[in-house]
């Protein structure tokens, strides 16, 4: 703990000396997006069309959306596309979209205070022999609060939630709300929650903030290798600057071990009661992005390290990963990448990435050699088809990627993967068509296959390792080679459409329909699910 609280002190004292120097107005203070805004799908449409750039490391700040929304009015485009610019530009600038909208609002010359509630209900039926046929509601009820005091912004947001189901909850794997962090199982119902905030300060020329949040890094819009929105928020403190063509941001995080990862010398027993700790866990990670007028590359690094505090050569902005792990005993789980994506013609973008875990220099053939790639294409208006844009991705995840010879260091932040959700020994197509109608209704069909090369299980209950689980790293008794889809190979087809319809801001309603074909070497099972959803200000 002694190193934590060191950290935190140095960090407090370089936030406070940024605030005295700092001027009397900030220069982009404003809390972040979070990831699943509606706003960002449009952006990827005006990045497409090469009307502004948008950068891949994800989230983005409120001011720097609005930025880029008011650069692009000028342009000629659908009454569809205005209206949605004008629609975000008036909600990030905290405009009320409507006479009676229930928010708060505060300023003064120095400060200023934005309340909203948040809430969401969700209904799910699941049907057929590929499912646990079930009926499952989901309900969450919350706020946030956002705003700015003096040079600093602000950002809190808190629900709680519970999911009730007709089939009953006996683990974490049988809930079917994502991601979560701890839940209350009882019986046929659940009960979790989860917080977010932030505190922000930026100059001319640099940003740091502090607080807990998801991050995406990279052009993939179903997942990122080395950084997606699959896991529960985090904390994490973060400096981001940029010059020119360049942008780079760095962090240090805390994450949470999986369940069940006990640090065995600090269990005791205090007035009764049996007192335990999970073992402590650590991410740092760096991306470095260079915007050419046609072409954006990506190149990043991370490290999850673990049973010790912040390690100080990790803290450090200006580090190599790659060989401040060998500095260190070569006893964590180092990551690297790079990704490219460019504008061929107007209208389409092609992207790729490429993510290389426990990398060894010049060999390309040995087993800590693990990889994984992702190709994709993003065409807006095909064919002359106004208001409509159309994705297509592959992703190839080899085995044994994200895992790791120590359980505390898989790339994983409570049980949910930090990088792609696949896991590893998989492979994903995904395509999706989407038409937008109107600012408030739009549609969407999608098609997705994907494979994985599941662990085989002994009668006598031992497990093969093929890499096949990220939380099963190689171990001594197991094979030096591996084989890409080599295990109980599992195939899983889905197809299904979404309509969306939000008629003011951030209330939405959406229903999904969604048919399941599992094939195993064994069956073949078909399922279909439906779902209908409600929100407000819930993304």
């Amino acid at each position: 703990m002694r190193n934590i609280h060191l950290l935190l002190r140095s960090l407090m004292c370089i936030l406070l000396f940024f605030y005295i120097a700092s001027p009397a107005i900030s220069e982009d203070a404003s809390p972040d997006i979070p990831l699943y805004h509606p706003v960002y799908p449009l952006l990827d449409r005006l990045n497409a069309r090469d009307w502004v750039a948008v950068p891949d490391t994800r989230p983005l700040t409120r001011i720097q959306v609005v930025r880029m929304l008011s650069a692009v009015s000028s342009q000629s485009m659908s009454a569809t596309e205005r209206g949605l610019i004008n629609r975000y530009i008036a909600e990030l600038e905290n405009r009320a979209a409507f006479a009676r909208e229930p928010r708060w609002t505060w300023h003064d010359s120095a400060a200023s205070v934005i309340l909203e509630p948040l809430a969401r209900q969700q209904v799910i039926a699941r049907r057929g022999d590929g499912f646990l046929n079930e009926t499952a509601s989901q309900t969450y009820i919350g706020g946030s609060m956002r705003g700015r005091f003096h040079t600093l912004g602000f950002y809190a947001r808190h629900f709680e939630a519970r999911e009730w189901s007709d089939q009953p909850r006996l683990r974490r794997e049988d809930v079917l709300a994502h991601p979560l962090e701890d839940v209350q199982l009882k019986g046929k119902k659940v009960d979790f929650r989860e917080s977010a905030f932030q505190l922000a300060w930026a100059n001319t020329w640099m940003r740091v903030d502090v607080g807990k949040g998801s991050l995406s890094w990279g052009p993939g819009r179903t997942g990122n290798l080395l950084l997606s929105n699959n896991a529960p928020s985090y904390g994490l403190f973060r400096l981001r600057t940029s010059h020119g063509r360049l942008r780079y941001t760095h962090i240090a995080s805390s994450l949470r071990a999986r369940p069940g990862l006990i640090d065995t010398t600090r269990r005791w027993i205090d007035n009764g009661h049996v007192r335990i700790f999970l073992r402590q866990k650590r991410l740092a990670a760096h991306r470095l992005e260079i915007a050419f007028s046609k072409v954006r590359i990506g190149l990043h690094e991370a490290v999850v390290y673990g049973d010790r505090g912040f390690e100080l050569l990790y803290v450090l902005p200006v580090a190599v990963f790659a060989g401040t792990q060998n500095h260190l005993g070569n006893r964590d789980n180092l990551v690297i990448g790079a990704d490219i994506s460019a504008h061929i013609l107007t209208g389409l973008t092609l992207y790729g990435a490429c993510f290389f875990d426990d990398m060894v220099k010049f060999d390309p053939n040995a087993f800590s050699n693990q990889f994984a790639f992702q190709l994709g294409a993003f065409w807006v208006d095909p064919l002359g088809l106004r208001d409509t844009d159309v994705r297509a991705e592959y992703v190839r995840v080899e085995p044994y990627v994200y895992a790791h010879n120590f359980h505390i260091n898989t790339y994983e932040h409570y049980d949910a993967l930090l990088g792609y959700p696949t896991g590893p020994n998989a492979d994903r197509y995904f395509a999706r068509v989407t038409h937008r109608f109107s600012p408030s209704l739009n549609a969407s069909l999608t098609f997705e296959r994907e494979r994985q090369g599941e662990n085989p299980v002994n009668p006598d209950g031992t497990i093969v390792n093929v890499g096949g689980n990220a939380q099963l790293g190689r171990r001594l008794e197991d094979p030096t080679t591996r084989n890409f889809m080599s295990g109980n190979i599992e195939t899983l087809k889905k197809i299904g459409g979404h309509v969306l319809f939000a008629p003011v801001r951030n209330w939405t309603l959406q229903m999904q329909y969604q048919h399941h074909r599992i094939t195993t070497q064994q069956s073949r099972v078909t399922g279909h699910e439906w779902t209908a959803t409600m929100a407000v200000n819930f993304y």
